[in-house]
């Protein structure tokens, strides 16, 4: 009799430790800001220029010219890599479709003083597989899902991070944190 009491206590504390872990844990809420905390101090009037350079066909081909340069000093965050995480942008579907979307980039707001804004930074993009698909619209959404640390490029951009998605749902525009 005591054995079986020792056992449902035992039981009781492996599903204990399983609710405890990281597994059940709720995602780590991310913003763009913390997508670029390993810049390196090199690199920073590059990336200033390319941030906030008046003539926006210029920052355009200054991005193709300087393209593994601008990759080099946007590494990304390596305590994000393979963490479950929250993160509110907007999708850009790589395709000109956008009913039931698997495969889209997920961006913050761009330069609203470029009619055609040069693409956000490589550690600015996160190139996501959404196997449900979606409805893209010009709303915000909230992604959640794994972040890996991997570089990649599409026709479009060049990205630092991708992301597995278990769940987009729409967010709000003061949602989307871009505080520098």
């Amino acid at each position: 009799m005591a054995k079986r009491g020792t056992e449902r206590i035992a039981s009781v504390a492996a599903l204990l430790v399983l609710w405890q872990s990281p597994a059940w844990a709720e995602p780590l809420k991310v913003s763009w800001v913390d997508l670029r905390s390993n810049r390196p101090a090199s690199c920073a009037s590059l990336l200033d220029n390319y941030q906030t350079h008046l003539q926006c066909r210029q920052q355009a081909a200054s991005a193709r010219l300087l393209s593994s340069r601008y990759r080099a000093c946007t590494p990304g965050a390596e305590t994000l890599d393979g963490k479950t995480v929250r993160i509110a942008g907007y999708a850009h579907p790589l395709e000109f479709e956008f009913r039931n979307v698997k495969t889209f980039l997920l961006i913050p707001p761009l330069r609203q003083d470029c009619s055609h804004p040069p693409p956000p930074l490589p550690d600015q993009v996160i190139a996501v597989e959404f196997p449900e698909g979606m409805n893209v619209t010009a709303d915000p959404v909230w992604v959640t899902g794994k972040l890996r640390l991997e570089q990649g490029k599409t026709h479009i951009v060049t990205t630092t991070y991708t992301l597995q998605a278990t769940s987009v749902v729409q967010a709000s525009i003061p949602d989307v944190e871009v505080d520098e």
